[in-house]
């Protein structure tokens, strides 16, 4: 009988560490885009693997104090829980490989397609895998089976749709001044249309080309509901022309709204991201154990996100190598050397720029915030299991609505408010559920 008992308060103690946890990682990931609302954050445009940069360092960073200080504890009371390089695990690369260019995808949602709508759909996606994943393929014990929780996924998920409905209202003060500015715009192209045909066509040929990579974003939508900056302009994928016998370049040209290719943005990261935390179920036990996978993982996604600026400079490069004129001709191999080398300077010119002066407080602050989400979300998936524990952590909406609401008063109407509210009664009834299904 003693033993039961036993059983059962451990079997409690973890439902309960994991479900500090996973509030925990709630509040992190919910504030995490707050700091990026400031003045110097909104006034530039930085590019979503920037951002992405400024989070993976900051997740090294909290995770290398953690494990200083954890060591520090390690040498006086239990030396068997001190980490060394040794306890790295090559899992940590997988997930960090799905969370890179997830949270680059993530960041891209957000501009174009506005956060209310890009977190619902990545949250709801994220739900879902996890349900598989948790239930259906590492086989998390449930009270009443798969059906148990698929009613909690969907209740879940609903709650969390109807959050990114009611929060994606733009207030009639701002959605005037937007309509007020892009009818400027279109006065001032009119007069240019009006004064030059040649302008005309310029601006018809080069509209969603050079007009976007030379202005500014408007930010003020980043990280919030509104309307998102740039959303209704398009872009034009031209397929190669040997693929096609005829030289009609206009008929073989992808048109997509940049809106429609946020949403496509964040299905993808949720996709990734509902994949994380995975390999945590085959990497090792002792690198998993505590903050160690934290620490694996800071590692790893610093040595990808390098990997993948290097990448990004390589193709830069390249394309500018392959666009100088100079091959046209036979050329020396110091031309040659000439030119290779210039491509480059030209292509490291090319990257985006990480505003360090302005941006290096919000960005690390906005970086901590999601690394302790990040250290909260692996206690959480590891107490409660990958299902409960990750569909848990989605209830980050909610924070971010409150934001909204109480801070940046951008829900606007006591009907948006009210409909909200209601949804997030029906995301605690959903977790309430998930709660009750979960067998420890």
């Amino acid at each position: 009988m003693s033993q039961f008992s036993h059983q059962a308060n451990a079997m409690n103690n973890n439902e309960l560490i994991g479900l500090t946890a996973a509030f925990l990682a709630s509040l992190s990931f919910g504030s995490y885009g707050v700091p990026m609302k400031g003045e110097a954050a909104t006034s530039l445009d930085v590019d979503p693997l920037v951002f992405q940069s400024y989070k993976s360092f900051s997740v090294l960073v909290t995770s290398a104090i953690l494990i200083a200080v954890n060591n520090l504890l390690a040498d006086q009371y239990d030396a068997a829980t001190r980490w060394t390089f040794s306890d790295f695990t090559p899992w940590a690369f997988v997930s960090s490989v799905l969370w890179v260019p997830g949270g680059t995808a993530g960041v891209y949602a957000i501009r174009r397609a506005g956060l209310a709508i890009s977190v619902g759909i990545w949250s709801c996606v994220i739900v879902m895998l996890s349900f598989v994943w948790g239930v259906l393929i590492f086989h998390e014990k449930q009270r009443s089976g798969v059906w148990g929780a698929l009613g909690a996924m969907g209740v879940l998920c609903f709650g969390l749709c109807g959050i990114a409905y009611f929060s994606s209202f733009e207030a009639e003060s701002k959605k005037r001044k937007r309509l007020e500015g892009h009818r400027t715009n279109n006065d001032e192209e009119q007069v240019a249309r009006e004064t030059s045909p040649l302008i005309e066509i310029q601006q018809q040929t080069q509209q969603y080309t050079e007009e976007d990579s030379t202005r500014s974003l408007d930010l003020e939508t980043f990280p919030h509901s509104g309307a998102p900056p740039h959303s209704h302009q398009t872009i034009n994928i031209h397929l190669p022309a040997f693929l096609f016998e005829d030289n009609n370049a206009r008929k073989h040209t992808l048109n997509f709204l940049k809106y429609h290719i946020g949403l496509f943005m964040a299905v993808v990261n949720g996709v990734l991201a509902a994949s994380i935390m995975v390999p945590l179920h085959y990497a090792p036990p002792k690198s998993t154990q505590g903050i160690g996978f934290s620490m694996s993982f800071g590692i790893a996604a610093m040595i990808v996100v390098v990997a993948i600026w290097i990448l990004r400079w390589m193709l830069h490069s390249v394309q500018h190598c392959v666009e100088d004129s100079r091959w046209n001709g036979c050329c020396s191999l110091q031309t040659a050397t000439q030119i290779i080398t210039e491509s480059f300077c030209k292509g490291y010119n090319s990257l985006p720029s990480f505003y360090l002066k302005q941006m290096w407080r919000p960005g690390l602050l906005s970086g901590l915030l999601y690394s302790l989400g990040n250290l909260f979300g692996i206690v959480s998936i590891q107490r409660l299991g990958n299902f409960m524990g990750y569909s848990l952590n989605q209830s980050s909406m909610i924070v971010s609505g409150l934001w909204g609401i109480f801070y940046y008063k951008e829900i606007p109407g006591i009907r948006n408010v009210i409909g909200f509210l209601c949804s997030v009664i029906v995301v605690f009834a959903g977790i309430l559920i998930l709660g009750r299904e979960h067998v420890g």
